[in-house]
C-alpha cells in the first residue's frame, strides 16, 4: 500500500481547517483494512496483474483524495456488498473482518461524497425552478400558467433550488415561450366572459328516472336469462341473449338490490342519496355545468345535505374534485352532520382558472384506487345491498363567475402594461415604452439595453405589419422577455473570482425568492433601489414582513415537503381494503398537518423540538376523526391539545410521516428507522447499495418485520447498516402502515378477492429497541422522549436543510461555521424557527455572491 499523497482532499483539509478551526473531516480507512486488502485481493488486482483493470495496490486509504480514488472505492463496496468478492475459488473473508471493513467504508463514503461535491461556499447562478416560475409568471401576468409540463425540479437530488441541477435546454427554453404566449393572450387580448349567474341543480331529476330505469333491465334481463335457462329448445338470441354463458351470468342480478334500496328510500325522490354501485361506474357524484375556459373567476356552491347516521364517519363527508377521465383534482372536504328530516347548508368555493376546461364533481370521500368498488362488492356479500350511504344531497346552487383577486391581478396586469398613452407620443415611442417597462418588471428591476429593446420592437413592428391590434403585436416581444435568461434566471452578477457582497437589488430577489418563492414586490425593490435594504436593521424588518405575508407559504410548502422528503407520500397506493379510512381525504389532509404544524410553530415563534413532541397536535375535524381525538369541528386547521399519554404530538405521531414509511402495505422498520436518523437524529446512514443481496431462501415464508430484518442481518454486507436502523424503526411497529395503532402485526395470505386476503397470520408487536448511542427504550413513548432528548442534534440538522434550500446549494463542509453560528443564535432564543431564519438572512453567506 501506498502511502497517502499531498492531494486536492489534503489541500482541502487544511483550507478547511484553517477557515473554520473546526476538525478536520476524516476519510482515511484504518490501516487494519490495508492488511485486509492485501491478504485477500492483491492476488488477482496488484500494479502488475490488474485483473478486471483493477489496481489496488496503489490505492490510497484516504477514500477522498479525489474522484478516480472514490470511485475505485465504492468498486469495492459494491463488489463485497454483492458477495461478488472474493471470489468462490479463494479463501473467504471472516464475518466479523467483512462487518468491520463494510461499516468503516460506507461511513467513509457518505463524507467523501460531502468533500467531494463541496463547492468551497460558491453559490450556482440558478434557473427558476417550476415552482418560482408558476409564481413569478402569475406575479407578472396574474394568471397562474399550468407548468405540469415543465421539468419537475423536485426529482432532482436535494432541494429543487439548487442551482447545480436545474438545467436549461433548447427545448425548454420552446417550452417557456410557448408557455408565455399563452399566457399573455389569456391577459391581454379581451375575451367574452359570461355574465354572473346562479344555477340551481335538483340531483333527482336525473338520477331517481336513471337508476328507475337501470333496475327495470336488470330485471328484465335477469328474467330472459332465467327463461332461457329453464327450457333447451329455443336458441339464446330468441331471449335477446349471446349465449349460455351470457345467460348464467345474468341469471342473478347482484346489484339489483342496490338499486331498489335506493329507489324504496323516499328522499331519493327530492334529491340524491351519495351510493357506490359497480354497474354505474363507482360512486355517484352531482356533476356541475362544465366551465367554459373563458368562464374563469371564483364560484360558489350552496349545497343542501343530510347525512345518514349509521354510516362510517368517513362517509359523512362531501369531497370536491375536478378535472376529466383519471386526471382528477382534490379541491376539498366538507362534513355533513345534520339528520334527515333538518339537512344543513354547507358553503364551498373553487376557483376556476383562465384557459382551462374545469368539469367539477360532488362525492363522497374517494380512495386512489379501486377501493370503493371493491368495499362496494365486499359489503354487498355481508349485507345484500354494498356500502351503506352515508350523505344525502337535496340540491345544489352554483354561482358564477364571482371576480377574484385572480381577477382583479389580470386586471391590474394588464392596466399596468397596457398604460394610458398620452396623446403626443407615436406608438412607437409608446411601445418601445411598455416593452421597457414590462422587462424591467419581469428583470427584476433590472432595466433592459437600448439595443435589446431595438430588437424586441422590430419585433413588433413585423408583427404590427402583419395586421394585429396593437396587444396581439405586443405578444411577440413580451413572450421574447419571458424566455430570456434574465427572466429564467435569477442573475447575480460575477465580477471577479471573489466573493462580493450581493447588490442591494440581488439582495432582495435573493430574500424574496427564500422566503416567498417569487419576486420581490414593490416595497421590497423600493429599499433596494434606495440602498437601505442593506441595513440589517432594514433587512430584518423585510424579512418579518414576508414570513408574514401570504406568499411565505410557498415557502412552507416548498421547503417542509422536501426537507422531510414528504414525496414518499406519493409512492404508494394503500389498498383501499386493507385501510379502509386511508382515503385521498386522509392522505391529502395529512400531508397538510406537516405543513400547518410547522407554520404554527413560526407564526406563534414556539421552539422547534416541539416538532419531536408537543402536547398538541395541528388539525381539522377530517383528521381528528382519523385520529379518534374528539370535539374537533370545521375544516380549518387548528391547534388542538392531546393528553401526556396520546401518540399523537409530534413528528412520530403523524399519519404522513408513518405512512411514508411503508410500501402502503407493511410498515417498514427500514424505512421508518432511516427517516428517524436522516431528519431527527441528524445522523443519516449510508445510502443502500444497489447490490442488496435478495432473500430468496425466504420466498413463501409469512415473517414479522422484527424476523425479516433479523434475516437481514445475517448477512454482513446488510448487518452494517441495518443493526443501526432497524432497532428505531421496531418502536415505530405499533403503527401500521397508514399510521393507525395496533397490538398485532397482520399479515395476508393467499390471493386476494375484491382487495381482501383470503387468508391472514398475526404476530405480536415487539416494539423495543436501542439508538445509535445505545439508549434502550421499550416502546413508542419511550422511543419518543429519547429522540426528543436529541434537539440539539435535530436543530443542526435542520440548519443544514435551511442552508442547503436558502443558498441554492447542497451543504458542504466548508459551511460548517456558518451553520454552527446558526444554530447557536437559534439556540439562544429556544430554538425559535424565526431565529434560524434571521441568522441565515443576516449571515455573510447569505448576503455575498
Amino acid at each position: 500500500m501506498v502511502l497517502l499523497r499531498t492531494s486536492f482532499a489534503l489541500l482541502f483539509a487544511v483550507a478547511f481547517q484553517t477557515a473554520t478551526g473546526a476538525e478536520v473531516p476524516n476519510t482515511e480507512m484504518p490501516q487494519r483494512h490495508a492488511e485486509l486488502l492485501e491478504n485477500h485481493c492483491l492476488d488477482c488486482h496488484d500494479s502488475a496483474t490488474k485483473e478486471a483493470n483493477i489496481d489496488l495496490e496503489t490505492l490510497s486509504m484516504n477514500v477522498s483524495k479525489d474522484m478516480a480514488t472514490a470511485e475505485l472505492w465504492s468498486k469495492v463496496l459494491g463488489a463485497l456488498n454483492s458477495g461478488e468478492m472474493p471470489p468462490e475459488d479463494s479463501e473467504p473473508l471472516r464475518d466479523a473482518d467483512k462487518l468491520a471493513f463494510l461499516e468503516d467504508l460506507s461511513q467513509k463514503m457518505v463524507t467523501a461524497r460531502q468533500i467531494l461535491s463541496d463547492s468551497g461556499g460558491d453559490v450556482v447562478m440558478r434557473r427558476l425552478n417550476r415552482r418560482e416560475y408558476a409564481n413569478t409568471v402569475e406575479s407578472l401576468l396574474g394568471v397562474r400558467p399550468d407548468v405540469t409540463t415543465l421539468p419537475d425540479d423536485q426529482a432532482t437530488a436535494g432541494f429543487d433550488t439548487a442551482g447545480a441541477s436545474l438545467f436549461l435546454s433548447s427545448d425548454q427554453i420552446e417550452q417557456y415561450h410557448a408557455t408565455a404566449t399563452t399566457n399573455l393572450r389569456l391577459m391581454l387580448l379581451p375575451r367574452k366572459r359570461p355574465a354572473t349567474k346562479t344555477v340551481r341543480i335538483e340531483p333527482e331529476d336525473y338520477y331517481t328516472p336513471h337508476y328507475t330505469e337501470a333496475a327495470e333491465q336488470m330485471r328484465d334481463i335477469g328474467k330472459r336469462a332465467n327463461a332461457f335457462l329453464a327450457q333447451s329448445e329455443k336458441p339464446a338470441s330468441e331471449f335477446g341473449l349471446l349465449d349460455e354463458y351470457q345467460a348464467k351470468k345474468q341469471k342473478v342480478q347482484e346489484w339489483l338490490p342496490l338499486m331498489e334500496d335506493y329507489l324504496a328510500r323516499p328522499e331519493t325522490q327530492t334529491g340524491i342519496t351519495l351510493i357506490m354501485t359497480i354497474k354505474q361506474g363507482g360512486y355517484t357524484k352531482v356533476k356541475l355545468p362544465t366551465q367554459h375556459p373563458d368562464a374563469d373567476g371564483l364560484y360558489h356552491l350552496k349545497i343542501r345535505a343530510a347525512m345518514y347516521p349509521d354510516a362510517d364517519e368517513r362517509h359523512h363527508y362531501l369531497e370536491f374534485s375536478s378535472g376529466f377521465g383519471t386526471g382528477r383534482k382534490l379541491l376539498g372536504w366538507r362534513k355533513v352532520s345534520a339528520p334527515l328530516d333538518d339537512p344543513q347548508l354547507i358553503d364551498f368555493e373553487f376557483s376556476h382558472e383562465p384557459g382551462a376546461k374545469q368539469q367539477v364533481w360532488i362525492h363522497q370521500r374517494s380512495h386512489q384506487d379501486r377501493g370503493d368498488k371493491n368495499l362496494a362488492t365486499l359489503h354487498m356479500r355481508e349485507n345484500g345491498i354494498g356500502t351503506p350511504p352515508g350523505i344525502w344531497i337535496d340540491s345544489v346552487e352554483l354561482s358564477g363567475p364571482l371576480p377574484s383577486a385572480q381577477t382583479d391581478a389580470i386586471q391590474a396586469a394588464r392596466d399596468s402594461i397596457l398604460f394610458e398613452q398620452p396623446s403626443d407620443m407615436e406608438e412607437s415611442e409608446y411601445v418601445r415604452e411598455v416593452i421597457r417597462r414590462f422587462a424591467t418588471r419581469a428583470f427584476r428591476g433590472s432595466p433592459p439595453a437600448d439595443e435589446y429593446l431595438q430588437r424586441l420592437g422590430e419585433h413588433y413592428q413585423t408583427a404590427r405589419d402583419q395586421g394585429q391590434t396593437l396587444a396581439e403585436a405586443l405578444i411577440s416581444p413580451l413572450s421574447i422577455v419571458m424566455a430570456s435568461p434574465s427572466f429564467l434566471y435569477q442573475v447575480e452578477q460575477a465580477d471577479s473570482d471573489q466573493q462580493r457582497s450581493l447588490l442591494p437589488t440581488e439582495l432582495a430577489v435573493r430574500l424574496s425568492y427564500f422566503l416567498c418563492s417569487a419576486p420581490p414586490d414593490e416595497e421590497l425593490l423600493a429599499l433596494a433601489e434606495s440602498g437601505e435594504l442593506s441595513d440589517p436593521a432594514t433587512l430584518a424588518s423585510q424579512t418579518e414582513r414576508l414570513l408574514q405575508d401570504q406568499r411565505s407559504v410557498a415557502f412552507l410548502e416548498g421547503f417542509v415537503h422536501q426537507w422531510l422528503q414528504m414525496e414518499r407520500l406519493d409512492m404508494f397506493q394503500f389498498n383501499g381494503a386493507d385501510f379502509p379510512n386511508f382515503d385521498n381525504a386522509v392522505r391529502e389532509n395529512a400531508r397538510q398537518e406537516l405543513f400547518e404544524t410547522f407554520a404554527y410553530l413560526l407564526d406563534n415563534d414556539l421552539p422547534l423540538q416541539k416538532l419531536l413532541k408537543a402536547d398538541f397536535v395541528v388539525i381539522n375535524d377530517l383528521l381528528a376523526g382519523y385520529y379518534e381525538i374528539e370535539g374537533v369541528q370545521g375544516h380549518e386547521f387548528r391547534k388542538v391539545p392531546v393528553p401526556a399519554n396520546s401518540i399523537r404530538g409530534g413528528l412520530l405521531g403523524t399519519a404522513a410521516v408513518l405512512a411514508m414509511g411503508s410500501d402502503g402495505q407493511r410498515s417498514s422498520p427500514v424505512e421508518r428507522g432511516a427517516w428517524v436518523l436522516r431528519h431527527l437524529l441528524h445522523d443519516p446512514p449510508p445510502p443502500a447499495p444497489p447490490n442488496v443481496p435478495q432473500l430468496s431462501r425466504l420466498a413463501g415464508e409469512s415473517l414479522s418485520a422484527r424476523d425479516l430484518a433479523r434475516a437481514h442481518q445475517e448477512q454482513p454486507q446488510c448487518a452494517n447498516c441495518h443493526r443501526k436502523i432497524d432497532p428505531i424503526g421496531f418502536g415505530l411497529e405499533n403503527f401500521d402502515a397508514a399510521g393507525q395503532w395496533r397490538n398485532q402485526e397482520v399479515i395476508g395470505l393467499g390471493k386476494r378477492r375484491y382487495g381482501r386476503w383470503q387468508d391472514e397470520v398475526r404476530f405480536d408487536i415487539e416494539p423495543a429497541g436501542t439508538l445509535p448511542n445505545e439508549q434502550a427504550f421499550s416502546n413508542f413513548f419511550e422511543l419518543r422522549d429519547a429522540v426528543a432528548e436529541h434537539e440539539d442534534e435535530f436543530a443542526r440538522g435542520f440548519t443544514e436543510a435551511l442552508i442547503a434550500y436558502g443558498l441554492g446549494r447542497p451543504f458542504g463542509f466548508t459551511d460548517a461555521e456558518l451553520a454552527e453560528q446558526i444554530s447557536s443564535q437559534a439556540k439562544q432564543h429556544n430554538h425559535s424557527i424565526r431565529e434560524f431564519i434571521h441568522a441565515l438572512i443576516q449571515s455573510r453567506a447569505f448576503q455575498t455572491h
